[in-house]
Formats: structure tokens, C-alpha cells, sequence
């Protein structure tokens, strides 16, 4: 068998071999899931790539690549790669039967019985789990860690490179003190260049080891970036919609805070402290050539440390109540400019100023006793350094006195001085940055360990059973504590059903609505599909299968046809062009000179109401899901969209399930049953048909009493 390095497969034909995988190891993967980890993930060859994919899409499993002769039927089906060709064996050669491979692009000639297949594995059921579970870090304290334990390598590198760079840095010192001790009174010249070269090439190797520390610095910061980036940006959106902080712009600025956690890794904040353990080196460096003069840094670099400590801690507390209020004021901005309509049209822009300038004075308050510390420390440490370079001078003259020093020698101990208490200055201003990092690590663990739909024991699945929807013992509350908004003991729909859920504003329409989407939790009792608790189904199994509608679509800066198409695989053209003739879509928007590539602002801004609902629709329409779950869909359409939107429902295959609210009547036309919805609770389930009939026999009964009205003479 060639070297697996060498196959060479395109995306499609990968995506296709994952997700032939997963449906018959039991799995479910949607396309666009895997098409999008099939991009993230990276490896140095395809078997590579292949294997992280499928860890990544399934927590927990793993891809081996065994030989042939080593595997058996109950292992399979496994990958086979074989001269450019991907396939999937599903039964090995016995009893003078070839093995059974279906190749995924044309088939392998003469495969060797040498060669190896890559067998998915399923995590360990009976792996040994600590009877005492140790305590669990915060979700992104746990993401840093890991991050730089990967990453550790290349810390370990740079550490060595600091320490040559260190050992070279003495070099200035050493030549200072022979220039003085040894050419100056000779006149040595020959000596004095000898010398110099030997400077200069320790300069140019210290140059060459900066910029390699820079270079190996700058590449491990920036894969760190890109890793905790995409992680806390994914984590963010897996939050569950009602389990996350309820101020958005609030949300925003607290995850913001990862900037201070990515400026604590910075390049130059990691040079500072990777120079701090040769502060040793250097006070070693100065009594081997000074004796008594590194009692002098012995006594002041611990005031130092105990200087940057003393402002440490005021300055932390100040820094954390300056990071809350800039959240705060994010969250009122954030507020204020997304209802700068609301703000505008009922003048509003008086309370949202005085709300403004209320935080910003705080602000300033906070700013200034910042600003005020770290000035105070800047000098402290200035007098230190002054102080101490004095030191080194005067007991430097009694060694001289004594016989014990060169002058050549304390002007070198001066000079490796100034590196200590440079090193040592740096001491304030990294407690401050590593406890803002830390300060916005607590923030992010807190934001972070909400309920996310990121679960990955989150699997349950199913592509044969009908996907019926259950409710049991429903309570929904919008806040933890307070009393359940929504309260259903128990209802059933069929798959297939239509239903019409209907009641006065607040009733708890679309609350319920979007408890059967799986976009909302309960507070108590179970929401299943196909017998399936929906908290434990797979996110993107049931994105597929179920299709929601909000009341307020919401579109996003883009194209019309990234918005029409987001979450799922791109369709070709012309059956997004059906899809628009369907909803009415083409007769707004569909004739746009710039067609499919028209630009849509942030929120749909520039559309109507009923363009938005027209471009969710049709979003519905390319989804093609089981379940249509529709939150008054015709709320800003005109007649005639509405019209056809009915014309559309009453045209879906019988197996779809269609619930949706209406305040209309007409709405019941297309519907099997309608649920009234009252205070939070499921008042009425009956028949729509029967609701139809009294509807009928109650307009004849308002007919006749009018017509009787009519007929009776008037009294003079």
C-alpha cells in the first residue's frame, strides 16, 4: 500500500466519507456540520485530517489504523485508503470471499492484503472514572490550560533561548571590566580589539537569539489567539438563549475581556517575565566580582517586590470595579443604539444621556485613583532604582578601599545593576496586567459555565422513528427564581399534525413554541421528540428535522443569499429561485438588479417587516425540516402573501408536522387541532374541525339576529 500521505481527495468526496460513517455507526453529523469542521481542523496528511475530524465532530471516540490481518467483521465498517481512493470496508476477506468495499470516488485497484484500514472506536463505557471527583476549573481557565500545554514545547524553547541571551548580556560587563582593569593601564591595544570582537560577536548572537525568541514567541501567541478565539466564540453561541446573561451588550463587554487575557500573553509582557529568574543570575554575576556590593541589591530588590505589592492590591480592586462599569456602559451603548428607533421616536435621548454621564463620572472617578497609583508606583520605583544605584557606588569604594574590588569591577557591578533593577521595575506592572488577566478569567469562567447546547454527551438521534412531540410536567420560568410562566401537564402531537396554537397576547404562544423548537429549556418536566429527551439530542440533528420561525426575523450583513442559506449546505441557484417563487419572495426582492447578491444590513435594516418574514420563510422552505414550527408568520405579510404563505402549509407532504399561533381565524382552515392558550396554561385541545363548525354555526346565529334586526318595523 502506497503512503497514506500521498492520497489526495477533494472536500466533498471527505465530507461525503464522515458522514456515511456516522449513519451506520449509529451517529448523526449534519452536512454543513461536518463541512465546517472538515475546514477547521488541520493535520499533515489526509489520514490526519480524517481522524480529527471525526474526534472532533464525536467527543470522546477515536480513529486507529490497524492492519488488515489484525481486524474482524464485528470492528467494521472502517476506511480503507488506497492509491487516491477513499471507501469503506464493510465485510474482510474469509473462506475465499473477497472484502466487500465501497469506494466513494471509482474504485482501488489491487489492494494489498498488507494494507490498513482507519477504525472509528467508541469511548470506553467502563473506563475508571475517580470515586472523589477533583475540582473542576472554570471552562475557560480549563481552554487556557490546555492551550498551553500544547503549547509548551515552544515555551521550553524560549526559555532556553533567554538564558543564552542572559549569559550573553553579562558579556558587556565582564568587557567593561577588562577595558578598565587591563588596556587602560597597559594601553593595550592589540588586547582592546581582541576584546571588542569578542563583544561584537556576543552582540550579534544575542541579536540573532531576540529575534528568534520574538519569531518563536509571536508564532505561539498568535496560534494561542486563534485557538481561545474561535473556542470562546463558539462557547458564547452554544450558550443556551435563556440561561445566558439577559443584558446583551453587557455579555459582549465580558467576553471582550479575553483582550486582557491575550495582552497578558503578548510578546512583551512574556519577555519581562521570562527575564525575572535572572535576577539571581545577575546578583550570582556581581558578588563573584564585587563580594559585599550584592548585599545592596539583596536588600532592595525585596522592597521592590513588596512596593509592587503594597500597590498591587488597591490597584487590582480599582481595576475590577473600572472593568464593571466599562461593561455596564457597553451595555447601555449597546442598548441605546439597537432601539435608537424607540429612543427617537418617543424622545428618549435625555434618559439614555443622563444614564450615560452618570456611568462615564464614575468612570472618571475610577480612572483618576487608577492613574493616581500607578504614577505613585512609577516613582517609588524610580527612587528604588536611584537609591540603589547609590548604594552600589559607595559600598563599592569601601571594597575598593579594601582591596577586594577594580575599579573596572565596579563599573561592571554597576552596569549588571541596572539589569537587575530594570528586570525588577517590570515587577509592578505584571501583577497589574496578570490580575486583570486573571480578574477576566473569573469573568469568563462565570459567563462561560451557563448551560450551553454544547454538551457532548448530547447524541440521541433517530432516522426511522416518527418524530412525535411530547410534553410532560412543563414548567418554564424566565428567571431561576421566580414563578413559571408556562405550566403544559402533558400534551402530544402527532407527527404529521397540523395545529394551530392560539390565545391572547402573553398567553404563552411562543414561549411554547419555542420549548418544542429546542431553543428553549425547562425549567421542569420534559419536551421529547421521538420519545427523545430533546436536552440530550444532538444540536444539529434537531436543527435539521425542526424548522423555527420567530415573530422578528433577524437577518445578518451579508449577501440575500448567505442569509437564505445559513446553517445549511449550499443549493445550487435554481432551487433557491423555487424557493422564492414559493413564498413571494421573487416579487420583493428576487428582481433586484443585483439578484442573489443583493447586500443585507445588520438586521435585515433597509427591509420591511414582511420582506424579513418572507426571507425567513423561505430560509424554511431550502431547510425543508420534518417539523414547521411557525410564530405568527403572517403577522406582516399583506393578503396576498398570506395567501400563498396558507397555500404553501396546506401543500406540504402529509408527513410534516406543522404548528404554528395565528390570531386569525382563517388559520384554522389549515389545521387538524387547535390548543388555547391561557395565563400559561393549555385551556382548551380539540378538534379544529369542531372549532370550524361552531365558528360556522355562530356566524349563521349573528346572520339571522341581524336579519331579524332588520325585518323588525321600526317604533314611532
Amino acid at each position: 500500500m502506497k503512503a497514506v500521505s500521498t492520497v489526495i481527495i477533494n472536500d466533498a468526496i471527505a465530507v461525503g466519507a464522515i458522514c456515511d460513517m456516522a449513519r451506520r455507526r449509529g451517529l448523526h453529523a449534519a452536512q454543513t456540520e461536518v463541512e465546517q469542521t472538515w475546514k477547521t481542523v488541520a493535520g499533515s496528511s489526509f489520514e490526519e485530517k480524517l481522524s480529527a475530524a471525526w474526534t472532533w465532530l464525536f467527543a470522546g471516540h477515536s480513529v486507529e489504523r490497524i492492519a488488515l490481518g489484525l481486524a474482524h467483521n464485528a470492528q467494521l465498517p472502517a476506511w480503507i485508503l488506497h492509491d487516491n481512493h477513499i471507501g469503506i470496508v464493510t465485510r474482510l476477506a474469509a473462506d475465499g470471499a473477497p472484502m466487500q468495499v465501497e469506494w466513494l470516488n471509482g474504485e482501488a485497484e489491487n489492494v494489498p492484503t498488507a494494507a490498513t484500514i482507519l477504525l472509528p472506536l467508541s469511548p470506553d463505557p467502563t473506563a475508571h472514572k475517580p470515586f472523589v471527583e477533583a475540582k473542576k476549573r472554570g471552562p475557560a481557565t480549563e481552554a487556557i490550560i490546555t492551550a498551553l500545554k500544547d503549547h509548551r514545547g515552544l515555551f521550553i524553547r524560549v526559555g532556553l533561548v533567554s538564558l543564552l541571551m542572559n549569559l550573553l548580556s553579562i558579556v558587556s560587563s565582564l568587557f567593561t571590566m577588562q577595558v578598565y582593569d587591563r588596556v587602560v593601564p597597559n594601553f593595550a591595544f592589540a588586547t582592546l580589539w581582541v576584546l571588542a570582537s569578542g563583544v561584537l560577536l556576543a552582540y550579534l548572537f544575542e541579536l540573532a537569539f531576540k529575534l528568534i525568541r520574538l519569531q518563536l514567541l509571536e508564532a505561539s501567541t498568535m496560534r494561542l489567539d486563534e485557538g481561545l478565539s474561535l473556542y470562546f466564540f463558539e462557547r458564547l453561541l452554544a450558550l443556551k438563549l435563556d440561561r445566558r446573561p439577559s443584558r446583551v451588550g453587557s455579555l459582549v463587554a465580558q467576553v471582550r475581556d479575553y483582550e486582557a487575557i491575550k495582552n497578558f500573553f503578548a510578546s512583551t509582557t512574556l519577555f519581562a517575565i521570562a527575564d525575572l529568574p535572572f535576577i539571581a543570575l545577575f546578583i550570582a554575576v556581581i558578588a563573584m566580582i564585587g563580594g559585599p556590593v550584592a548585599w545592596v541589591l539583596l536588600f532592595f530588590v525585596p522592597i521592590s517586590f513588596i512596593a509592587g505589592i503594597a500597590v498591587y492590591k488597591p490597584t487590582a480592586r480599582l481595576q475590577a470595579l473600572d472593568n464593571d462599569d466599562a461593561a455596564r456602559r457597553t451595555g447601555v451603548l449597546f442598548e441605546a443604539v439597537a432601539g435608537a428607533e424607540g429612543v427617537k421616536s418617543q424622545g428618549g435621548e435625555t434618559r439614555f444621556s443622563d444614564i450615560w454621564l452618570r456611568a462615564l463620572r464614575d468612570a472618571n472617578k475610577i480612572g483618576t485613583q487608577l492613574r493616581s497609583l500607578s504614577s505613585y508606583a512609577q516613582f517609588a520605583s524610580g527612587m528604588l532604582q536611584n537609591l540603589s544605584y547609590i548604594g552600589v557606588i559607595i559600598v563599592g569604594v569601601y571594597v575598593i578601599h579594601a582591596g577586594d574590588l577594580t575599579m573596572g569591577g565596579l563599573i561592571a557591578c554597576s552596569i549588571l545593576s541596572s539589569r537587575v533593577l530594570n528586570a525588577t521595575s517590570t515587577i509592578t506592572r505584571l501583577l497589574l496586567q496578570w490580575h486583570h488577566a486573571r480578574y477576566s478569567l473569573e469573568v469568563l469562567d462565570n459567563v462561560f459555565s451557563n448551560p450551553g447546547d454544547d454538551d457532548p454527551a448530547r447524541q440521541a438521534h433517530t432516522h426511522t422513528a416518527p418524530l412525535d412531540l411530547t410534553v410532560k410536567a412543563l414548567k418554564y420560568s424566565y428567571e431561576p427564581d421566580s414563578a413559571p410562566q408556562l405550566q403544559v401537564s402533558n400534551l402530544s402531537i402527532r407527527a404529521g399534525e397540523r395545529v394551530s396554537i392560539m390565545g391572547r397576547n402573553g398567553s404563552g404562544k411562543s414561549t411554547l413554541l419555542r420549548l418544542l423548537s429546542g431553543i428553549a429549556t425547562p425549567s421542569a418536566g420534559q419536551v421529547l421528540i421521538a420519545g427523545l429527551d430533546m436536552q440530550q439530542c444532538r444540536p444539529g440533528w434537531l436543527r435539521e428535522v425542526i424548522g423555527y420561525l420567530p415573530q422578528e426575523v433577524r437577518l445578518f450583513s451579508g449577501t440575500l443569499a448567505e442569509n437564505l442559506t445559513i446553517g445549511m449546505s449550499m443549493p445550487d441557484e435554481a432551487k433557491i429561485r423555487e424557493a422564492m417563487d414559493r413564498t413571494g419572495l421573487t416579487n420583493t426582492l428576487g428582481r433586484h438588479p443585483l439578484g442573489l447578491a443583493l447586500p443585507i444590513r445588520e438586521g435585515g435594516s433597509g427591509l420591511s417587516g414582511g420582506q424579513r418574514q418572507m426571507v425567513g420563510l423561505t430560509r424554511m422552505v431550502l431547510q425543508d425540516p420534518k417539523i414547521w414550527l411557525l410564530d405568527e408568520p403572517s403577522s406582516s405579510l399583506d393578503q396576498e402573501s398570506e395567501q400563498r404563505l396558507v397555500t404553501l402549509l396546506r401543500n406540504l407532504p402529509r408527513d410534516r408536522t406543522v404548528i404554528f399561533t395565528s390570531h386569525k381565524q382563517r388559520w384554522l382552515t389549515i389545521a387538524d387541532r387547535m390548543i388555547l392558550m391561557e395565563d400559561g396554561m393549555l385551556k382548551a385541545d380539540v378538534p379544529a374541525q369542531q372549532v370550524r363548525a361552531a365558528q360556522r354555526q355562530n356566524a349563521l346565529k349573528a346572520a339571522a339576529e341581524a336579519k331579524a334586526l332588520a325585518a323588525t318595523p321600526e317604533t314611532p
